[in-house]
């Protein structure tokens, strides 16, 4: 009995130690981190500039260097070329491989004339960007000042010889009131060395670089005389028919480059160097100062009531009626066809 009664006493002690003891430490399992968020790849898209890496193409490079096409889920491929087939190639999208194309308004109305479906969804240049430029002794307050003048310009082509005849075309003259002499693109050395008393040439650079070079010169803007249709960005029909959220993406963050392009010029300056080969910098105070003289071409009253980017109808209506009556365009074209501000956003961005 009393045996029994040990073995009793015992178990009862085993089991009340046996509760009160700690639980064992479970055993840790594996750990591994959380997969991130994969980031969505960016769709890339071309855009085929007419010209070489420079400062005239900072709102593009703004919006690139910041990160705005990224926000929009795409990646610009900056394409660029000498050639004029910019707007053929954008209008023949997909199979160019050309999403958008920098380009003029004239270039527009011609390639539509030849039945290119191309289209502006935005304009850049709300002031058509060249001038006449003088030494200081060589009269330029109007265009009645060029009568009789002998005007040196590249050739005849593209944006300085329209400029010249539009300036003709406003001041009732002809080609034979003046004395045309081809000269190559050294339009500010052909100044400077006195082989033409006049020249055209883009209001930001050659007389900005005479300028620089202590030259005292006369300017007179060729939208001061004639304001016609200038550069922006031109669309295939087809493009705006299949993707016109592409299109819509790749404007707003367009335009909110150009806007902080505006408002921060210094720094708009400093992030387009990333996108222009040290080689063709050249002198960075006058590439400052062609940035700076680019600004006023950018913005107008109607930007500031339709907001940046807006195409001006009247302005392409009357360009296209010049260009007609100057015979450049072998007929009438639809200019309400040839522009689009439905990708423009107002008010601020």
């Amino acid at each position: 009995m009393k045996l029994r009664f040990m073995l009793f006493l015992t178990l009862i002690i085993f089991i009340i130690t046996a509760c009160s003891a700690p639980a064992p430490a479970p055993t840790a399992a594996p750990t591994t981190a959380p997969a991130a968020n994969p980031q969505p790849e960016l769709r890339t898209v071309t855009l085929a500039m007419s010209y070489i890496p420079n400062i005239q193409f900072a709102p593009y490079y703004v919006a690139a260097a910041k990160g705005y096409y990224a926000a929009e889920g795409i990646e610009v491929n900056f394409d660029y070329n000498f050639e004029n087939d910019v707007l053929q190639r954008a209008a023949t999208w997909p199979a160019s491989g050309v999403a958008f194309a920098t380009t003029s308004g004239t270039s527009v109305l011609l390639a539509r004339q030849q039945g290119v479906p191309v289209k502006t969804v935005m304009t850049l240049y709300q002031r058509f960007p060249i001038a006449f430029f003088a030494k200081a002794n060589v009269p330029l307050a109007s265009v009645n000042d060029l009568r009789g003048q002998t005007i040196g310009i590249p050739g005849r082509f593209g944006e300085s010889f329209y400029a010249l005849l539009a300036a003709l075309y406003a001041g009732g003259m002809t080609e034979a009131d003046v004395t045309v002499q081809e000269i190559g693109f050294t339009q500010a050395a052909a100044v400077m060395e006195d082989k033409v008393p006049v020249a055209i040439g883009y209001a930001m650079n050659e007389p900005v670089q005479l300028r620089e070079q202590g030259v005292e010169v006369n300017v007179l803007l060729a939208a001061d005389v004639f304001n016609l249709a200038a550069n922006g960005i031109a669309v295939s029909e087809a493009l705006i028919a299949q993707e016109p959220e592409l299109v819509r993406k790749f404007v707003r963050a367009s335009l909110r480059g150009l806007a902080d392009t505006l408002a921060n010029p210094a720094e708009a300056f400093d992030l387009s160097l990333q996108f222009i080969p040290e080689a063709q910098l050249g002198n960075l105070d006058l590439q400052r100062k062609v940035l700076a003289e680019s600004l006023p071409f950018w913005q107008n009253e109607l930007t500031a009531q339709h907001g940046l980017g807006y195409t001006d109808g009247q302005l392409w209506a009357r360009t296209e009626q010049f260009m007609r009556e100057a015979g450049l365009l072998a007929g009438p074209v639809e200019v309400e066809k040839a522009y689009t501000n439905e990708f423009v956003p107002g008010g601020s961005y």
